[in-house]
């Protein structure tokens, strides 16, 4: 139940994350903070939830996915009318991919041993696949 949780939880961000990037007027919630602030957040928290998720805390193929997802974004937006493709976004993406993986080396076996411990309290931890 742990694994599937993070796994939940990495796509739901990711999905997050791309309708955010792509949609041609994003929410004013989101729209008043700096684009290099929102890169920043969004691909450390992905590569810390993709590492956990899917790479049992690894650090060279998810920092790939994730470099190659930044790269994939910026190219469709390219593509837009109401967004446009920077080079510097893919800059501040590989920033946030290596605060990621920072943050991989020094929390994700607690963040993973604090999401058993709480689903166990809930009665959903007895097993972890």
């Amino acid at each position: 139940m742990n694994r599937r949780l993070w796994v939940a939880g990495f796509w739901v961000a990711l999905a997050a994350c791309t309708y955010l990037a792509l949609t041609p007027s994003p929410p004013d919630a989101v729209a008043h903070f700096s684009d290099v602030l929102l890169h920043g957040f969004a691909f450390s928290t992905l590569t810390f939830l993709c590492s956990v998720a899917h790479f049992a805390r690894g650090y060279l193929s998810p920092a790939i996915w994730m470099l190659v997802y930044g790269v994939a974004i910026e190219l469709v937006q390219g593509q837009t009318e109401a967004r446009f493709a920077e080079l510097g976004d893919v800059f501040v993406d590989a920033v946030g991919i290596g605060v990621g993986l920072l943050l991989v080396l020094l929390f994700a076996e607690t963040a993973e041993s604090l999401t058993g411990r709480v689903l166990k309290q809930l009665g959903m931890g007895e097993r972890d696949d």
